[in-house]
């Protein structure tokens, strides 16, 4: 009896695993550039671009669904900034960091400035905006 207890925890655990968009989309017609260099650094992420199926299931310690809003010329100095938003499982605890992390990852592994920066949380998958 307290098996099947066990077993049956376990699956619920399982089947009740958070799941979030892991993908990442440009936004206000980038140039070839900027597309290009979008689509190597979200390649990085191991993520692609989005689409109503890109979702994922997050790891453990990973407790809630986020969207990163960013803004950048990404490579691109002659061309105006674009947007871009990236969707991911992430950790409420390190949400105030991540535009950091995000800021100091962009500039060292690809030489681009993010202009500008912002994370919310989405509850599911409410903030996927396709």
């Amino acid at each position: 009896m307290i098996r099947g207890l066990l077993v049956f925890l376990a699956l619920v655990t399982l089947s009740t695993a958070l799941q979030c968009y892991n993908c990442g989309q440009v936004h206000n017609k980038p140039t070839d550039l900027q597309l290009g260099t979008f689509n190597k650094v979200i390649e990085k992420l191991h993520m692609k671009k989005c689409h109503e199926d890109r979702v994922l299931e997050c790891k453990p310690h990973e407790d809630e669904c986020q969207k990163v809003t960013l803004e950048s010329t990404l490579g691109d100095r002659t061309a105006a900034p674009v947007s871009a938003t990236v969707y991911k499982c992430g950790q409420i605890a390190k949400r105030e960091k991540l535009c950091r992390t995000f800021k100091l990852s962009a500039h060292l592994m690809w030489h681009l400035k993010l202009e500008y920066c912002g994370v919310e949380a989405c509850q599911g998958d409410v903030c996927f905006e396709p």
